[in-house]
């Protein structure tokens, strides 16, 4: 089951250290709009730097990251790197 998650007030400087961040883990994102799909993380994300907001749609995790990663834990683990880069999820 794919899920979204939405954050808000990440400003663009911060975006582009967490780009730096995910990619570390395997998920590149070049430009503030666009999908991924790396190691069975997918998803489709879309940053607005006019509103400070992300938005991650479709996200699902397949094998081989399930073999160590659920959805939930993903889910967790982003909004600790958003939260570390001055973010929060929305409400």
């Amino acid at each position: 089951m794919a899920k979204t998650l939405q954050y808000e007030g990440i400003k663009p400087e911060a975006f582009d250290q967490m780009k730096s961040k995910l990619k570390s883990f395997g998920l590149d994102l070049r430009e503030n709009s666009g999908g991924f799909s790396e190691k069975g993380v997918s998803g489709k994300y879309n940053y607005s730097p006019e509103n400070e907001s992300l938005v991650l749609d479709e996200l699902s995790v397949g094998f081989p990251a399930s073999m160590m990663l659920s959805l939930d834990s993903l889910q967790q683990r982003m909004t600790e790197i958003v939260v570390q880069y001055g973010g929060r999820p929305k409400q």
